[in-house]
């Protein structure tokens, strides 16, 4: 269960970070020839599409932007992070009655945070970040679905 949880964790950042379409760190980036992309599908179940938004947009990216590493070099490679992101929301349904978010980072930065758990503890703290763990999970119909790859 934590191995889900962490692998969870680790890409739940990816839809956090380009969801918000008028934020000032949201531009543009392409990878050049040879750097990596990552593109991850979020199958929402049916019902929570509405509840994934509203803990997408008022608790967990909030959390995201105001995240602050004790690296400098660490707060500067999320911000290249940040700015690389772009998704696409579902405009219609899929025949097996689930929305797919699906999410770019474009490109992918090593060594950059692609996880929401650190932020979401250093805004709510434990109990809350669980909370809103909990919740954000509860909205997945099934698990993330990751595709790495090498720009040509």
């Amino acid at each position: 269960m934590k191995v889900l949880i962490n692998f969870f964790v680790i890409f739940a950042i990816i839809l956090i970070i380009g969801c918000e379409p008028n934020s000032p760190k949201s531009q543009a980036i392409k990878a050049k020839s040879g750097e990596q992309t990552m593109v991850v599908l979020n199958h929402i179940k049916f019902d929570k599409k509405k509840e994934f938004n509203s803990i997408l947009f008022n608790e967990v990216m909030p959390a995201y932007y105001a995240y602050e590493d004790s690296s400098a070099e660490k707060n500067k490679l999320n911000d290249m992070a940040a700015k690389s992101m772009r998704i696409l929301l579902p405009g219609n349904m899929n025949e097996d009655s689930t929305w797919t978010f699906i999410m770019f980072a474009d490109p992918l930065y090593d060594g950059a945070l692609y996880t929401i758990g650190k932020p979401l503890y250093q805004k709510y703290g434990e109990e809350g970040a669980k909370e809103v763990f909990a919740r954000w999970n509860d909205c997945f119909a099934s698990g993330q679905v990751l595709f790495l790859g090498e720009q040509k």
